[in-house]
């Protein structure tokens, strides 16, 4: 017997790591590879010139970008050519989001083109980052695949490439392209790439409406596959954007695609060259490439048809039926489930009361575990304090963390078992938790049909096993179900395991409660191997489990700490009010470090910046700096028309030393009837202000010449501003030394870090 467990945990384990293993993406191809295929080692040449430095829109860094992608491309024989515009994203309203962009394209002609396949990513990259995955590698990734298109076949339809600016700060080089580009309209299929990370699998995370042609498609043209309709339908659900929700909104069907581990580096300086996976970047260009080929080829004139719900199998190949479906499997299980149900009741192997107590039993390990989970992380937070300064939530040692609660939800569950097992069968507790399983395939088949196949395959399956149990054994065997049911449950192992990985990198450790959700929902199918592993010695299981879990939790606070290779993330930035003439250092951190102390001081005031960030709602640390002399931003008044009841102003912007950005605030009492930058209209139509009546615009890329912005108010109103303008730099304190960054630590991903704010109020 204890061979027969030691297969069966094996057996097992092995499902689980086969199911993770194969979202490894496909081995980096070397730089000698045959010129028609997509090569990592060619395209990482590219990559070390574009992730050099930090390149956010309209930096001396981009520009040397946008000129070597220009260079490049007309170094293969071609005529890239660049769309400058200023463009404004109304999305989300007040601030509004604009900027001047300088978008790179090319088109390759196709023999007989149909409809047009556009390939896109994002060449701007945040001001602290040197931007290698995010979206660097998509970059030199359509770079090498530009190339290998050009020394194979020709293909029938036509291929445009666009190298969009502005991603960062709104979408701008997408919303331009879609806005004002003639080839728009050619346009019939959008593959777009993105990185949330700097390794895993490229995930093709989502589509369009309408998909179910392009995912038969797809299947037919990816050789190493990783993607899930569970992706999309989430996905949908959330506030998040890429260039692609352009895309999507401009009705062009298509694909998009993203690599989302190492999501600690997102956005920092150590999104670099030497951390960058080249595994993750071949899997961009082997699906630009293999895609572009095949969809070159078809006819792209009428391409929608309805929804499919899709997985892949061990990233070799994509399953897929038609969304319709879904309603009839799950009418179909839930019957299949009755009919079960009542034949175990013939049989007598099943009770009301014992289904009730597996119900329950799933219940309370549910409940259990998230809660423990959530407690857990919620302590070692506390504990360890440098995990609350990363924003993106996650850890660098995060999967210690990761299969510490996982065998934590094995302790829990099987205890819970232990008890439960005392007061009824293992048919009994096993259709409790089915019961489970049939309410989410019922709620995902609702609300969510692209995640319910997790539940109805795994259903079909294990009652399928159950009938055939049933039906054939007038007595229970334990030998007779383990064997069946292990059989039922390889799909369901090969389904759950890499959905949870994923789900953990996507959520990252912070969300660890959620995620137990689905470990327990897959403990639970589990119960006849369970009762195999607790028998003779019931507690061995429970007890081992919860060892290896304090054992990783151990192993992770000492490695809590920060160094050269994990770098701690803070922030510091200088804010001069030219009005007052007082300046501050301000930091968005929770307190101060000891680099960041310098600035600051070991007890900074907490306070909001409105005088400088009206809209972010959040307190800073704050404390007095030297004000220094630098210019502020000024106005020109370049016209002042009433008409009637209104007043029309036209301003141009200027920023005296050259900021990047500039942002300009209205008083919260002035109403804005209408709005223009650079003769581009700002959207009435929407709320032009936040909850307080403020109305803001923030302008990224900003020219040297400025921007010209033209406001109509009441006549009765008087304008009063605030423009505040912001380079990516801290300024030089005369007769003052402050020390540079240690090697382990590094300027935070998001906020305003590193860089200097000048504030003027205006009257007009």
């Amino acid at each position: 017997m204890k061979y027969f467990k030691f297969i069966t945990f094996l057996f097992i384990l092995s499902l689980v790591f086969l199911g993770i293993y194969q979202l490894n993406p496909p081995r980096a191809v070397g730089i000698n590879a045959p010129l028609v295929e997509f090569s990592a080692g060619r395209a990482m040449k590219h990559l070390e010139v574009i992730a050099q430095k930090p390149h956010p829109i309209n930096s001396p860094e981009h520009v040397k970008v946008r000129d070597y992608i220009l260079k490049e491309l007309t170094a293969m024989g071609l005529q890239p050519e660049v769309q400058k515009t200023t463009v404004v994203n109304n999305k989300n309203g007040a601030p509004f989001a604009a900027g001047t962009v300088h978008n790179v394209l090319i088109k390759l002609p196709g023999s007989n083109s149909t409809k047009a396949i556009l390939l896109a990513a994002h060449y701007d990259s945040v001001a602290n980052s040197p931007g290698a995955s995010d979206d660097g590698a998509a970059v030199a990734a359509m770079l090498e695949t530009v190339r290998a298109l050009k020394v194979g076949s020709s293909l029938k339809n036509d291929v445009i490439f666009l190298f969009t600016d502005g991603e960062e700060p709104g979408l701008l080089g997408a919303i331009a392209f879609v806005e004002e580009h003639p080839w728009k309209k050619d346009v019939g299929l959008a593959v777009n790439f993105e990185a949330r990370g700097n390794s895993g699998p490229s995930l093709m995370f989502e589509t369009n409406s309408e998909n179910g042609w392009l995912i038969q498609e797809f299947a037919k043209a990816s050789v190493h596959p990783v993607t899930s309709s569970l992706f999309n339908s989430i996905y949908k659900k959330l506030p998040n954007d890429t260039d692609f929700t352009i895309f999507k909104s401009a009705n062009f069907p298509g694909l998009n695609f993203a690599f989302i581990n190492g999501v600690i580096y997102y956005h920092t300086a150590y999104d670099n060259l030497q951390k960058i996976d080249r595994n993750s970047l071949q899997h961009h260009g082997e699906y630009a490439l293999a895609l572009t080929r095949h969809f070159g080829n078809l006819d792209l004139t009428n391409i929608k048809q309805s929804d499919a719900v899709y997985f892949d199998i061990f990233a070799s190949f994509i399953v897929s039926y038609p969304e319709a479906w879904v309603i009839p499997l799950t009418v179909l299980v839930v019957g299949l489930f009755f009919g079960v149900t009542i034949l175990g009741f013939q049989k007598t192997h099943l009770s009301f009361s014992g289904i009730n107590l597996g119900f329950l039993a799933l219940f309370i390990s549910i409940i259990s575990v998230a809660t423990v989970v959530t407690v857990i992380w919620w302590l070692i937070n506390n504990l360890h304090s440098e995990y609350r300064v990363i924003i993106q939530g996650d850890t660098y040692n995060s999967n210690l963390y990761a299969i510490a609660f996982v065998t934590l939800a094995i302790a829990i569950t099987s205890g819970v078992y232990i008890y439960f097992y005392q007061k009824t069968n293992i048919q009994n507790l096993t259709f409790g938790t089915l019961l489970w399983w049939l309410i989410f395939m019922v709620l995902t088949s609702i609300y969510l049909p692209g995640a319910s196949y997790l539940f109805t395959l795994p259903l079909l399956l294990n009652l399928g096993g159950w009938g055939f149990i049933f039906a054939t054994s007038k007595n229970y065997h334990l030998g007779l179900t383990f064997i069946i049911l292990s059989v039922c449950s390889i799909p369901v192992i090969i389904l759950f395991a890499p959905t949870i990985y994923l789900m953990f990198v996507a959520l990252t450790i912070s969300m660890a409660g959620v995620v137990m959700v689905m470990v327990v929902l897959l403990l639970g199918l589990l119960i006849p191997h369970f009762y195999l592993f607790i028998t003779p010695h019931k507690w061995l299981l429970p007890a081992t489990a919860l060892l290896i879990s304090l054992s990783l939790m151990i192993a992770g606070s000492f490695t809590a700490g920060f160094d050269a290779n994990h770098p701690k993330p803070n922030s510091i930035f200088y804010a001069l009010n030219a009005d007052t003439g007082k300046a501050i250092w301000a930091s968005f951190d929770e307190q101060p470090d000891e680099w960041t102390s310098q600035f600051l001081s070991q007890n900074p005031e907490k306070a909001s910046l409105t005088e400088y960030l009206p809209f972010a709602s959040r307190q800073f640390l704050k404390n007095q700096a030297p004000a220094l002399s630098l210019a502020a931003p000024k106005i020109i008044l370049l016209g002042d028309n009433t008409d009637n009841d209104t007043r029309t102003l036209r301003l141009q912007i200027i920023s005296s030393r050259q900021g990047r950005i500039v942002r300009v605030y209205l008083d919260p009492k002035i109403e804005v009837l209408e709005a223009t930058v650079n003769s581009k209209k700002i959207d009435d139509q929407i709320n032009n202000s936040n909850n307080d009546g403020t109305w803001g615009l923030n302008y990224f890329g900003l020219p040297q010449e400025g921007i010209e912005l033209t406001l109509t108010v009441k006549k009765s109103q008087s304008l009063k501003l605030k423009v505040v303008d912001q380079s990516d730099d801290l300024p030089e304190i005369p007769n003052k030394f402050f020390r540079q960054r240690p090697n382990y630590m590094m300027p935070t991903g998001f906020g305003n870090s590193d860089s200097t704010l000048v504030s003027k109020s205006f009257t007009l």
